[in-house]
Protein backbone atom coordinates (compact mmCIF):
# COMPACT_ATOMS: atom_id res chain seq x y z
CA UNK A 1 0.00 0.00 0.00
CA UNK A 2 1.61 3.35 -0.93
CA UNK A 3 0.66 6.99 -1.30
CA UNK A 4 -1.00 8.06 -4.68
CA UNK A 5 0.28 11.67 -4.08
CA UNK A 6 2.17 13.73 -1.47
CA UNK A 7 0.58 16.71 -2.13
CA UNK A 8 -1.54 16.69 0.48
CA UNK A 9 -0.15 13.99 2.78
CA UNK A 10 0.77 16.66 5.19
CA UNK A 11 -1.01 19.05 5.38
CA UNK A 12 -3.58 20.48 8.76
CA UNK A 13 -6.72 19.76 8.91
CA UNK A 14 -9.21 22.43 7.44
CA UNK A 15 -11.50 24.02 9.29
CA UNK A 16 -14.24 21.64 7.77
CA UNK A 17 -12.56 19.01 8.52
CA UNK A 18 -11.70 20.01 12.09
CA UNK A 19 -14.88 20.29 12.49
CA UNK A 20 -15.91 16.42 11.23
CA UNK A 21 -13.16 15.36 13.76
CA UNK A 22 -14.79 17.41 16.80
CA UNK A 23 -18.24 15.77 15.91
CA UNK A 24 -16.71 12.69 15.44
CA UNK A 25 -14.75 12.82 18.87
CA UNK A 26 -18.20 13.82 20.35
CA UNK A 27 -20.13 10.36 19.27
CA UNK A 28 -17.46 8.32 20.43
CA UNK A 29 -18.05 10.02 23.84
CA UNK A 30 -21.45 9.01 23.53
CA UNK A 31 -20.54 5.55 23.04
CA UNK A 32 -18.42 5.56 25.91
CA UNK A 33 -21.19 7.54 28.19
CA UNK A 34 -23.45 4.49 29.19
CA UNK A 35 -20.56 2.79 30.50
CA UNK A 36 -19.85 5.80 32.97
CA UNK A 37 -23.49 6.71 33.52
CA UNK A 38 -24.44 3.17 34.69
CA UNK A 39 -21.15 2.50 36.45
CA UNK A 40 -21.24 -0.95 37.89
CA UNK A 41 -24.84 -1.36 36.18
CA UNK A 42 -23.64 -1.96 32.76
CA UNK A 43 -23.70 -4.99 31.55
CA UNK A 44 -20.15 -6.17 29.93
CA UNK A 45 -19.89 -9.35 27.32
CA UNK A 46 -19.50 -12.85 29.72
CA UNK A 47 -18.13 -14.85 27.16
CA UNK A 48 -14.68 -14.82 27.27
CA UNK A 49 -14.60 -11.82 28.52
CA UNK A 50 -16.01 -11.53 32.64
CA UNK A 51 -15.89 -15.79 32.80
CA UNK A 52 -12.24 -15.43 31.98
CA UNK A 53 -9.52 -13.23 30.19
CA UNK A 54 -11.13 -10.20 32.47
CA UNK A 55 -10.77 -12.73 35.28
CA UNK A 56 -7.33 -13.24 34.68
CA UNK A 57 -6.29 -9.62 35.05
CA UNK A 58 -7.80 -9.08 38.27
CA UNK A 59 -6.38 -12.43 39.71
CA UNK A 60 -2.93 -10.80 38.76
CA UNK A 61 -4.00 -7.59 40.99
CA UNK A 62 -5.61 -9.50 44.25
CA UNK A 63 -2.96 -13.09 44.19
CA UNK A 64 -0.09 -10.01 44.14
CA UNK A 65 1.37 -11.44 40.93
CA UNK A 66 0.89 -8.88 38.76
CA UNK A 67 4.52 -7.74 38.58
CA UNK A 68 5.82 -11.45 39.50
CA UNK A 69 8.25 -12.75 36.70
CA UNK A 70 9.33 -15.99 38.35
CA UNK A 71 8.86 -19.12 36.16
CA UNK A 72 8.15 -21.40 39.40
CA UNK A 73 5.45 -18.61 40.57
CA UNK A 74 1.97 -20.42 40.69
CA UNK A 75 -1.78 -18.80 41.19
CA UNK A 76 -3.58 -20.94 43.52
CA UNK A 77 -6.91 -19.33 42.90
CA UNK A 78 -7.91 -21.82 40.66
CA UNK A 79 -7.94 -25.68 40.09
CA UNK A 80 -5.36 -25.92 43.02
CA UNK A 81 -6.76 -29.14 45.84
CA UNK A 82 -4.90 -31.68 46.87
CA UNK A 83 -1.60 -32.97 44.75
CA UNK A 84 -2.31 -29.94 42.89
CA UNK A 85 -0.98 -26.03 43.64
CA UNK A 86 -2.59 -24.06 41.04
CA UNK A 87 -1.70 -22.27 37.61
CA UNK A 88 1.87 -21.33 36.29
CA UNK A 89 2.15 -17.69 36.36
CA UNK A 90 3.38 -17.95 32.89
CA UNK A 91 0.05 -18.97 31.76
CA UNK A 92 -1.35 -15.14 32.58
CA UNK A 93 -0.81 -12.11 31.03
CA UNK A 94 2.65 -10.43 31.36
CA UNK A 95 3.12 -7.96 33.66
CA UNK A 96 5.03 -5.54 31.33
CA UNK A 97 1.01 -5.09 29.92
CA UNK A 98 -0.27 -1.50 29.99
CA UNK A 99 -3.54 -3.80 30.72
CA UNK A 100 -2.28 -5.46 33.54
CA UNK A 101 -0.89 -2.14 34.82
CA UNK A 102 -4.55 -0.66 34.47
CA UNK A 103 -6.24 -3.31 36.83
CA UNK A 104 -3.61 -2.82 39.16
CA UNK A 105 -3.90 0.73 39.23
CA UNK A 106 -7.81 0.96 39.28
CA UNK A 107 -10.63 -0.91 40.52
CA UNK A 108 -11.70 -3.50 37.65
CA UNK A 109 -14.74 -1.93 36.28
CA UNK A 110 -12.46 1.54 36.31
CA UNK A 111 -10.30 -0.69 34.89
CA UNK A 112 -12.37 -2.01 31.99
CA UNK A 113 -14.06 1.48 30.98
CA UNK A 114 -10.43 3.09 30.77
CA UNK A 115 -9.35 0.33 28.25
CA UNK A 116 -12.78 0.33 26.89
CA UNK A 117 -12.09 4.56 26.02
CA UNK A 118 -8.15 3.80 24.73
CA UNK A 119 -8.87 0.62 22.47
CA UNK A 120 -11.38 3.17 20.74
CA UNK A 121 -9.60 6.22 21.08
CA UNK A 122 -6.63 4.50 19.62
CA UNK A 123 -8.60 2.86 16.81
CA UNK A 124 -10.15 6.32 15.93
CA UNK A 125 -6.52 7.76 15.49
CA UNK A 126 -4.94 5.00 13.60
CA UNK A 127 -7.59 4.60 11.15
CA UNK A 128 -7.64 8.84 10.48
CA UNK A 129 -4.06 8.75 10.47
CA UNK A 130 -3.82 6.12 7.98
CA UNK A 131 -6.78 7.16 5.67
CA UNK A 132 -5.54 10.69 5.76
CA UNK A 133 -1.73 9.83 4.68
CA UNK A 134 -2.45 6.44 2.62
CA UNK A 135 -5.88 5.90 1.64
CA UNK A 136 -8.27 9.41 1.19
CA UNK A 137 -5.08 12.28 0.63
CA UNK A 138 -7.15 15.25 -0.83
CA UNK A 139 -8.91 17.60 1.10
CA UNK A 140 -12.36 16.62 -0.54
CA UNK A 141 -12.02 13.55 1.41
CA UNK A 142 -12.06 15.10 4.93
CA UNK A 143 -16.10 13.81 5.59
CA UNK A 144 -15.20 10.29 4.14
CA UNK A 145 -11.57 9.69 5.99
CA UNK A 146 -13.15 10.73 9.31
CA UNK A 147 -16.64 8.95 9.33
CA UNK A 148 -14.39 5.58 7.80
CA UNK A 149 -12.06 6.31 10.89
CA UNK A 150 -15.12 6.64 13.03
CA UNK A 151 -16.79 3.40 11.84
CA UNK A 152 -13.44 1.94 13.05
CA UNK A 153 -13.36 3.01 16.04
CA UNK A 154 -16.77 1.40 16.46
CA UNK A 155 -15.75 -2.11 16.41
CA UNK A 156 -16.83 -4.62 18.55
CA UNK A 157 -13.57 -5.73 19.41
CA UNK A 158 -12.49 -7.50 22.99
CA UNK A 159 -11.08 -4.41 25.35
CA UNK A 160 -9.21 -7.58 27.01
CA UNK A 161 -6.95 -8.05 23.66
CA UNK A 162 -5.87 -4.42 24.40
CA UNK A 163 -4.90 -3.12 21.08
CA UNK A 164 -4.43 -6.04 19.00
CA UNK A 165 -7.64 -5.48 16.71
CA UNK A 166 -7.72 -1.78 16.90
CA UNK A 167 -4.35 -0.51 17.18
CA UNK A 168 -3.71 -2.25 13.93
CA UNK A 169 -3.97 0.86 11.80
CA UNK A 170 -1.60 2.89 13.85
CA UNK A 171 0.80 0.39 13.65
CA UNK A 172 0.52 0.17 10.13
CA UNK A 173 0.98 3.91 9.39
CA UNK A 174 4.10 3.94 11.16
CA UNK A 175 5.72 0.90 9.12
CA UNK A 176 4.26 2.77 6.27
CA UNK A 177 6.02 6.25 7.10
CA UNK A 178 9.44 3.93 8.03
CA UNK A 179 8.65 2.08 4.65
CA UNK A 180 8.93 5.45 2.56
CA UNK A 181 11.20 7.00 4.65
CA UNK A 182 9.03 9.58 5.91
CA UNK A 183 8.88 8.65 9.74
CA UNK A 184 8.88 10.88 12.59
CA UNK A 185 10.07 9.82 16.43
CA UNK A 186 6.21 9.18 17.18
CA UNK A 187 6.36 6.41 14.17
CA UNK A 188 9.40 4.77 16.28
CA UNK A 189 7.21 5.22 19.71
CA UNK A 190 4.13 3.47 18.25
CA UNK A 191 6.21 0.69 17.41
CA UNK A 192 8.18 0.25 20.75
CA UNK A 193 5.09 0.29 22.78
CA UNK A 194 2.66 -1.47 20.53
CA UNK A 195 3.47 -4.90 22.18
CA UNK A 196 3.33 -3.35 25.13
CA UNK A 197 -0.73 -3.04 24.28
CA UNK A 198 -1.77 -5.77 22.49
CA UNK A 199 -1.39 -9.49 22.79
CA UNK A 200 1.48 -11.71 21.13
CA UNK A 201 -0.48 -15.05 21.12
CA UNK A 202 -3.53 -13.75 19.78
CA UNK A 203 -2.83 -11.33 17.26
CA UNK A 204 1.05 -9.89 17.61
CA UNK A 205 2.16 -12.88 15.91
CA UNK A 206 0.52 -12.46 12.69
CA UNK A 207 0.62 -8.61 12.62
CA UNK A 208 4.45 -9.42 12.43
CA UNK A 209 4.08 -12.02 9.52
CA UNK A 210 1.47 -9.31 7.92
CA UNK A 211 4.15 -7.14 8.00
CA UNK A 212 6.77 -8.70 6.53
CA UNK A 213 5.21 -9.26 3.71
CA UNK A 214 4.14 -6.11 3.31
CA UNK A 215 7.23 -4.95 3.26
CA UNK A 216 8.70 -7.01 0.97
CA UNK A 217 6.02 -6.03 -1.67
CA UNK A 218 6.65 -2.37 -1.16
CA UNK A 219 10.65 -3.17 -1.31
CA UNK A 220 10.49 -5.16 -4.31
CA UNK A 221 7.68 -2.37 -5.72
CA UNK A 222 10.45 0.45 -5.24
CA UNK A 223 13.80 -1.78 -5.97
CA UNK A 224 15.48 -0.45 -3.20
CA UNK A 225 15.93 -2.02 0.52
CA UNK A 226 14.23 0.29 3.95
CA UNK A 227 16.68 -0.37 6.43
CA UNK A 228 14.44 1.88 8.27
CA UNK A 229 11.26 -0.85 7.64
CA UNK A 230 13.57 -3.87 8.36
CA UNK A 231 14.91 -2.64 11.72
CA UNK A 232 11.63 -1.44 12.46
CA UNK A 233 10.08 -4.77 12.20
CA UNK A 234 13.34 -6.36 14.03
CA UNK A 235 12.39 -3.28 16.62
CA UNK A 236 8.19 -4.59 17.11
CA UNK A 237 9.68 -8.35 17.13
CA UNK A 238 12.29 -8.13 19.49
CA UNK A 239 10.00 -6.14 21.92
CA UNK A 240 7.18 -8.82 21.29
CA UNK A 241 9.87 -11.89 22.36
CA UNK A 242 10.80 -9.65 25.63
CA UNK A 243 7.65 -8.65 26.68
CA UNK A 244 6.24 -12.32 26.28
CA UNK A 245 9.31 -13.74 27.20
CA UNK A 246 7.34 -15.82 30.04
CA UNK A 247 4.76 -17.57 27.67
CA UNK A 248 7.03 -18.04 25.06
CA UNK A 249 9.69 -19.81 27.05
CA UNK A 250 7.23 -22.32 28.61
CA UNK A 251 5.67 -22.58 25.01
CA UNK A 252 9.29 -23.54 23.57
CA UNK A 253 10.72 -25.48 26.37
CA UNK A 254 7.56 -26.95 28.03
CA UNK A 255 7.97 -26.03 31.41
CA UNK A 256 4.66 -28.04 32.06
CA UNK A 257 2.48 -30.29 29.96
CA UNK A 258 -0.54 -27.96 28.77
CA UNK A 259 -3.81 -29.54 28.47
CA UNK A 260 -4.10 -28.15 24.77
CA UNK A 261 -1.84 -31.05 24.21
CA UNK A 262 -5.10 -32.70 23.93
CA UNK A 263 -7.09 -30.62 21.81
CA UNK A 264 -8.43 -33.24 19.30
CA UNK A 265 -9.40 -31.13 16.49
CA UNK A 266 -11.01 -33.91 14.43
CA UNK A 267 -13.97 -34.25 17.09
CA UNK A 268 -13.92 -30.65 17.74
CA UNK A 269 -14.64 -29.94 14.28
CA UNK A 270 -16.12 -31.61 11.54
CA UNK A 271 -13.47 -33.14 9.06
CA UNK A 272 -16.33 -32.68 6.12
CA UNK A 273 -14.75 -30.23 3.37
CA UNK A 274 -18.58 -28.70 3.04
CA UNK A 275 -18.58 -27.91 6.47
CA UNK A 276 -15.01 -26.13 6.19
CA UNK A 277 -16.13 -24.00 3.43
CA UNK A 278 -19.19 -22.82 5.47
CA UNK A 279 -17.10 -22.30 8.26
CA UNK A 280 -14.52 -20.19 6.39
CA UNK A 281 -17.55 -18.20 4.21
CA UNK A 282 -19.26 -17.66 7.68
CA UNK A 283 -15.83 -16.04 8.79
CA UNK A 284 -15.37 -14.41 5.65
CA UNK A 285 -18.88 -11.95 5.77
CA UNK A 286 -19.19 -12.26 9.64
CA UNK A 287 -15.54 -11.77 11.23
CA UNK A 288 -14.83 -13.78 14.68
CA UNK A 289 -16.70 -12.08 17.82
CA UNK A 290 -13.73 -11.63 19.78
CA UNK A 291 -12.16 -9.77 16.68
CA UNK A 292 -14.58 -7.38 16.03
CA UNK A 293 -18.11 -9.14 14.35
CA UNK A 294 -19.61 -6.87 12.17
CA UNK A 295 -21.32 -7.68 8.59
CA UNK A 296 -19.04 -7.34 5.53
CA UNK A 297 -21.82 -7.92 2.76
CA UNK A 298 -22.08 -3.57 2.33
CA UNK A 299 -18.70 -3.12 1.96
CA UNK A 300 -17.84 -6.40 -0.56
CA UNK A 301 -20.92 -5.28 -2.85
CA UNK A 302 -19.22 -1.24 -2.51
CA UNK A 303 -15.80 -3.13 -3.37
CA UNK A 304 -17.07 -4.93 -6.11
CA UNK A 305 -18.95 -2.14 -7.71
CA UNK A 306 -15.84 0.02 -7.13
CA UNK A 307 -13.77 -2.12 -9.18
CA UNK A 308 -15.69 -2.50 -12.16
CA UNK A 309 -16.09 1.50 -12.34
CA UNK A 310 -12.00 1.41 -11.49
CA UNK A 311 -11.83 -1.08 -14.68
CA UNK A 312 -13.68 0.42 -17.11
CA UNK A 313 -11.62 3.68 -16.31
CA UNK A 314 -8.59 1.04 -16.69
CA UNK A 315 -7.10 1.93 -13.35
CA UNK A 316 -5.41 -1.62 -13.00
CA UNK A 317 -3.63 -0.32 -9.45
CA UNK A 318 -7.08 0.07 -8.14
CA UNK A 319 -8.75 -3.21 -9.14
CA UNK A 320 -5.92 -5.02 -8.06
CA UNK A 321 -6.73 -3.68 -4.77
CA UNK A 322 -10.06 -3.82 -4.61
CA UNK A 323 -9.91 -7.83 -5.75
CA UNK A 324 -6.78 -8.51 -3.89
CA UNK A 325 -7.79 -7.48 -0.80
CA UNK A 326 -11.19 -9.21 -0.51
CA UNK A 327 -9.06 -12.84 -1.99
CA UNK A 328 -6.01 -11.93 1.25
CA UNK A 329 -9.57 -12.12 3.53
CA UNK A 330 -10.71 -15.16 1.77
CA UNK A 331 -7.40 -16.76 2.34
CA UNK A 332 -7.38 -16.29 5.93
CA UNK A 333 -10.75 -17.60 6.24
CA UNK A 334 -9.67 -20.54 4.41
CA UNK A 335 -6.93 -20.81 6.77
CA UNK A 336 -8.92 -21.27 9.51
CA UNK A 337 -11.41 -23.14 8.23
CA UNK A 338 -8.78 -25.70 7.10
CA UNK A 339 -6.26 -25.84 10.14
CA UNK A 340 -7.56 -28.58 11.94
CA UNK A 341 -6.85 -30.97 8.73
CA UNK A 342 -3.03 -29.61 9.73
CA UNK A 343 -3.24 -30.32 12.74
CA UNK A 344 -4.62 -33.88 12.30
CA UNK A 345 -2.28 -34.90 9.63
CA UNK A 346 0.72 -33.84 11.93
CA UNK A 347 -1.01 -36.22 14.50
CA UNK A 348 1.32 -36.21 17.73
CA UNK A 349 4.83 -35.46 16.61
CA UNK A 350 6.56 -32.69 17.66
CA UNK A 351 5.36 -29.97 15.18
CA UNK A 352 1.39 -31.18 15.45
CA UNK A 353 2.23 -30.93 19.45
CA UNK A 354 3.28 -26.95 18.68
CA UNK A 355 0.50 -26.47 16.11
CA UNK A 356 -1.83 -27.92 18.58
CA UNK A 357 -0.59 -25.84 21.60
CA UNK A 358 -0.47 -22.83 19.29
CA UNK A 359 -3.35 -21.64 16.64
CA UNK A 360 -1.39 -20.61 14.09
CA UNK A 361 -4.68 -19.81 12.26
CA UNK A 362 -5.13 -16.90 13.99
CA UNK A 363 -4.45 -14.44 11.19
CA UNK A 364 -8.16 -13.36 10.95
CA UNK A 365 -7.07 -10.78 14.03
CA UNK A 366 -6.17 -8.91 11.35
CA UNK A 367 -9.52 -9.14 9.18
CA UNK A 368 -11.32 -5.77 10.78
CA UNK A 369 -8.23 -3.43 9.78
CA UNK A 370 -8.52 -5.39 6.07
CA UNK A 371 -11.76 -4.82 5.76
CA UNK A 372 -12.06 -1.01 6.59
CA UNK A 373 -8.74 -0.37 4.27
CA UNK A 374 -11.07 -1.59 1.50
CA UNK A 375 -13.84 0.43 2.13
CA UNK A 376 -11.97 3.25 2.06
CA UNK A 377 -10.07 2.35 -1.22
CA UNK A 378 -13.38 1.17 -2.52
CA UNK A 379 -15.17 4.37 -1.81
CA UNK A 380 -12.28 6.68 -3.26
CA UNK A 381 -13.89 4.89 -6.52
CA UNK A 382 -16.85 7.19 -6.63
CA UNK A 383 -17.04 10.92 -5.84
CA UNK A 384 -16.34 12.40 -3.11
CA UNK A 385 -19.35 13.79 -0.92
CA UNK A 386 -21.71 12.56 -3.52
CA UNK A 387 -24.98 11.46 -2.07
CA UNK A 388 -23.63 7.67 -2.82
CA UNK A 389 -20.97 8.14 -0.71
CA UNK A 390 -22.99 9.53 2.62
CA UNK A 391 -25.29 6.72 2.10
CA UNK A 392 -23.35 4.07 1.85
CA UNK A 393 -21.21 5.16 5.09
CA UNK A 394 -25.11 5.81 6.99
CA UNK A 395 -25.77 2.07 5.74
CA UNK A 396 -22.46 1.14 7.50
CA UNK A 397 -23.29 2.74 10.31
CA UNK A 398 -26.65 1.33 10.93
CA UNK A 399 -24.53 -2.14 10.30
CA UNK A 400 -21.75 -1.14 13.09
CA UNK A 401 -24.54 -0.09 15.83
CA UNK A 402 -26.30 -3.56 15.26
CA UNK A 403 -22.88 -5.31 15.62
CA UNK A 404 -22.35 -3.61 18.98
CA UNK A 405 -24.94 -6.28 20.73
CA UNK A 406 -23.14 -5.01 24.26
CA UNK A 407 -23.44 -1.63 23.99
CA UNK A 408 -26.83 -2.07 22.34
CA UNK A 409 -28.19 -3.41 25.92
CA UNK A 410 -26.38 -0.72 28.08
CA UNK A 411 -28.63 1.62 25.83
CA UNK A 412 -31.90 -1.04 26.06
CA UNK A 413 -30.58 -0.71 30.30
CA UNK A 414 -30.78 3.24 30.60
CA UNK A 415 -33.82 3.58 28.47
CA UNK A 416 -35.70 0.91 30.67
CA UNK A 417 -36.11 -1.93 28.30
CA UNK A 418 -33.45 -4.29 29.05
CA UNK A 419 -33.63 -5.79 32.80
CA UNK A 420 -31.14 -7.42 34.41
CA UNK A 421 -32.90 -11.20 34.59
CA UNK A 422 -31.78 -10.83 31.11
CA UNK A 423 -28.62 -9.62 31.24
CA UNK A 424 -26.86 -9.29 34.25
CA UNK A 425 -24.73 -5.73 35.33
CA UNK A 426 -21.19 -6.15 36.07
CA UNK A 427 -22.64 -5.87 39.89
CA UNK A 428 -25.29 -8.30 39.45
CA UNK A 429 -23.25 -11.15 38.18
CA UNK A 430 -20.09 -10.63 40.40
CA UNK A 431 -22.83 -10.20 43.35
CA UNK A 432 -19.79 -9.10 45.61
CA UNK A 433 -22.59 -8.53 48.49
CA UNK A 434 -23.95 -11.96 48.16
CA UNK A 435 -20.55 -13.49 48.11
CA UNK A 436 -19.23 -11.18 51.28
CA UNK A 437 -22.25 -13.20 52.89
CA UNK A 438 -20.95 -16.62 52.09
CA UNK A 439 -17.62 -15.89 53.45
CA UNK A 440 -18.36 -14.47 56.59
CA UNK A 441 -21.08 -17.18 56.90
CA UNK A 442 -18.04 -19.90 56.08
CA UNK A 443 -15.75 -18.11 58.57
CA UNK A 444 -12.83 -19.40 57.33
CA UNK A 445 -9.81 -18.00 55.45
CA UNK A 446 -10.47 -18.95 51.67
CA UNK A 447 -6.99 -20.58 51.17
CA UNK A 448 -7.76 -23.11 53.93
CA UNK A 449 -10.97 -24.88 51.25
CA UNK A 450 -12.23 -24.95 47.96
CA UNK A 451 -15.01 -24.65 46.31
CA UNK A 452 -16.90 -25.57 43.53
CA UNK A 453 -19.52 -23.96 41.44
CA UNK A 454 -22.59 -25.14 39.81
CA UNK A 455 -25.01 -23.56 37.27
CA UNK A 456 -23.01 -20.29 37.38
CA UNK A 457 -19.39 -19.61 35.42
CA UNK A 458 -16.60 -20.07 38.43
CA UNK A 459 -15.29 -16.44 37.70
CA UNK A 460 -18.04 -15.17 39.71
CA UNK A 461 -16.23 -17.02 43.04
CA UNK A 462 -12.75 -16.62 42.13
CA UNK A 463 -13.59 -12.80 41.86
CA UNK A 464 -15.02 -12.63 45.29
CA UNK A 465 -11.62 -14.40 46.09
CA UNK A 466 -12.62 -18.29 46.41
CA UNK A 467 -10.36 -20.69 45.60
CA UNK A 468 -12.00 -22.95 43.16
CA UNK A 469 -11.51 -26.72 41.87
CA UNK A 470 -13.61 -25.40 38.70
CA UNK A 471 -12.19 -22.54 36.27
CA UNK A 472 -12.25 -21.72 32.41
CA UNK A 473 -8.41 -21.20 31.64
CA UNK A 474 -7.13 -21.80 28.16
CA UNK A 475 -3.75 -22.86 29.29
CA UNK A 476 -3.17 -25.57 32.54
CA UNK A 477 -1.32 -28.57 33.51
CA UNK A 478 -2.64 -31.46 31.71
CA UNK A 479 -2.64 -33.95 35.40
CA UNK A 480 -5.42 -31.78 36.20
CA UNK A 481 -8.05 -31.92 33.54
CA UNK A 482 -7.51 -35.89 34.22
CA UNK A 483 -8.15 -35.13 37.93
CA UNK A 484 -11.48 -33.08 37.54
CA UNK A 485 -12.91 -35.47 34.81
CA UNK A 486 -13.55 -38.28 37.67
CA UNK A 487 -15.72 -35.75 39.55
CA UNK A 488 -18.17 -35.59 36.53
CA UNK A 489 -17.49 -38.52 34.62
CA UNK A 490 -20.93 -40.16 35.06
CA UNK A 491 -22.36 -36.80 34.43
CA UNK A 492 -20.66 -36.85 30.62
CA UNK A 493 -21.65 -39.81 30.08
CA UNK A 494 -25.12 -39.06 30.86
CA UNK A 495 -25.26 -36.29 28.72
CA UNK A 496 -24.88 -35.75 25.22
CA UNK A 497 -21.99 -36.35 22.92
CA UNK A 498 -21.48 -32.70 22.36
CA UNK A 499 -20.51 -32.11 26.29
CA UNK A 500 -18.21 -35.05 26.61
CA UNK A 501 -16.45 -33.82 23.42
CA UNK A 502 -16.20 -30.68 24.84
CA UNK A 503 -14.64 -31.72 27.90
CA UNK A 504 -12.65 -34.70 26.22
CA UNK A 505 -11.38 -33.03 23.26
CA UNK A 506 -10.95 -29.16 24.47
CA UNK A 507 -11.33 -28.62 28.43
CA UNK A 508 -10.99 -24.92 28.36
CA UNK A 509 -14.22 -24.89 30.54
CA UNK A 510 -13.62 -26.88 33.62
CA UNK A 511 -16.61 -27.17 35.01
CA UNK A 512 -19.13 -29.16 37.08
CA UNK A 513 -21.43 -30.66 34.29
CA UNK A 514 -24.40 -32.49 34.39
CA UNK A 515 -26.64 -33.97 31.82
CA UNK A 516 -29.74 -32.03 32.83
CA UNK A 517 -28.23 -28.51 32.38
CA UNK A 518 -26.10 -29.18 30.13
CA UNK A 519 -23.39 -26.45 28.13
CA UNK A 520 -25.54 -23.62 30.05
CA UNK A 521 -23.30 -21.87 32.51
CA UNK A 522 -25.54 -19.14 33.46
CA UNK A 523 -28.63 -19.84 35.77
CA UNK A 524 -30.36 -16.70 37.53
CA UNK A 525 -32.51 -16.57 40.48
CA UNK A 526 -35.38 -15.58 38.11
CA UNK A 527 -35.02 -18.69 36.24
CA UNK A 528 -35.89 -21.61 38.55
CA UNK A 529 -34.01 -24.63 37.08
CA UNK A 530 -33.40 -27.41 39.27
CA UNK A 531 -30.92 -30.20 39.37
CA UNK A 532 -32.75 -33.83 40.51
CA UNK A 533 -30.47 -36.63 39.31
CA UNK A 534 -27.24 -35.01 40.03
CA UNK A 535 -24.53 -37.60 39.82
CA UNK A 536 -20.77 -36.66 40.69
CA UNK A 537 -17.87 -38.86 42.01
CA UNK A 538 -17.81 -37.27 46.07
CA UNK A 539 -14.68 -39.18 46.64
CA UNK A 540 -12.61 -37.47 43.78
CA UNK A 541 -14.09 -34.24 44.69
CA UNK A 542 -12.90 -34.96 48.33
CA UNK A 543 -9.51 -36.03 47.16
CA UNK A 544 -8.99 -32.58 45.18
CA UNK A 545 -10.18 -30.96 48.69
CA UNK A 546 -13.30 -30.20 47.55
CA UNK A 547 -15.33 -28.92 51.08
CA UNK A 548 -18.36 -26.51 49.28
CA UNK A 549 -20.63 -26.80 46.12
CA UNK A 550 -21.55 -22.81 45.37
CA UNK A 551 -24.56 -23.71 43.40
CA UNK A 552 -26.88 -21.46 41.39
CA UNK A 553 -29.99 -23.81 41.61
CA UNK A 554 -30.96 -26.00 44.47
CA UNK A 555 -30.13 -29.84 43.97
CA UNK A 556 -32.91 -32.17 45.01
CA UNK A 557 -30.64 -35.18 45.18
CA UNK A 558 -27.94 -33.38 47.60
CA UNK A 559 -28.13 -36.28 50.19
CA UNK A 560 -27.40 -38.98 47.38
CA UNK A 561 -24.12 -36.73 46.57
CA UNK A 562 -23.03 -36.81 50.35
CA UNK A 563 -23.76 -32.83 49.65
CA UNK A 564 -25.53 -31.22 52.61
CA UNK A 565 -27.56 -27.65 52.28
CA UNK A 566 -25.93 -25.38 54.56
CA UNK A 567 -28.07 -21.76 53.80
CA UNK A 568 -29.40 -20.56 50.91
CA UNK A 569 -28.38 -16.78 49.93
CA UNK A 570 -30.69 -14.27 47.96
CA UNK A 571 -29.59 -10.38 47.66
CA UNK A 572 -30.97 -7.91 46.12
CA UNK A 573 -28.60 -6.54 43.67
CA UNK A 574 -27.43 -10.10 42.76
CA UNK A 575 -28.32 -11.67 39.83
CA UNK A 576 -28.05 -15.27 41.32
CA UNK A 577 -29.48 -17.28 44.53
CA UNK A 578 -26.73 -19.39 46.54
CA UNK A 579 -27.43 -22.55 47.25
CA UNK A 580 -24.51 -23.36 49.44
CA UNK A 581 -24.10 -27.46 49.99
CA UNK A 582 -21.03 -28.76 52.21
CA UNK A 583 -19.18 -31.96 51.37
CA UNK A 584 -20.00 -34.72 53.98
Amino acid sequence: MSPRSNQFSNASPSSSERSYLLLAIGLLVLYVFPYVWLGEGAYLTIHDNLDSDFLYLYLLKITGTAFDFDLNTIIPNAMSGGPFTGIPRSAFRTGINLEVLSFWLLPPYAAQVVNFAAVHGIGFLGMYLLAKKYLLLAPKWAFTRVAIAFLFALVPCYTVHGASVSGQPLLLFAFLNLLHHKSRWTDWLIVLFFPFYSFFVWAGLFICIALGVIGVIGMINKRSLSWPYVLGLLLLSIVYLASEWELIYAFVHQTYVSERVEFDFSQLRSMKVLDSLRRSADLFVWPMFNTGAFLTVGILTVAGVGAWRAYQRSDRRAVWWLVGLPVVAGVFCLIHGFYHYLVVWLGDSSLGMKFRVFQFDRFYFLLPTLWFCLFALALYQFRANSRWNRLVLAGQFVLMIVANKEWCINVGKMTGFVTEAQYPSFRAFFAEKQFAQIRAYIARPQADYRVICLGMHPSVAQFNGFYTLDSYQNNYPLPYKHAFRKIIATELEKGTRQMRVYYDAYACRVYLYTAELGMNYLFGKTQNESVSHLQINTNALKALNGEYVVSAVPIRNAAANQLRLEKVFDEPESYWRIWLYRVQ
